[in-house]
């Protein structure tokens, strides 16, 4: 899970990351992104950035992403 942390954070200057295991099998994850870089993506743009820097563990050891968030920081922000 670190090094898809990493990715995301490194190639997407992420602000907040979280990767967790679904299932406890290492196979099926949930990922919630914060980046800068989604500013004016549609929401399948900004899925497929986040799948772009994990495009290596998708290959490999992850089998499914079951659930993923993509937010820019104003997004998160509460409403004044």
């Amino acid at each position: 899970m670190t090094s898809m942390e990493n990715k995301i954070k490194e190639q997407l200057n992420a602000d907040s990351i979280i990767v967790k295991d679904s299932y406890g099998d290492v196979r099926h994850v949930s990922i919630d992104v914060v980046s800068s870089e989604f500013e004016g993506k549609s929401t399948v743009n900004k899925q497929r950035m986040v799948y772009k820097a994990i495009w290596e563990e998708l290959q490999t050891t992850i089998h499914a992403v079951d659930h993923m968030t993509t937010k820019t920081p104003q997004e998160v922000q509460p409403n004044n």
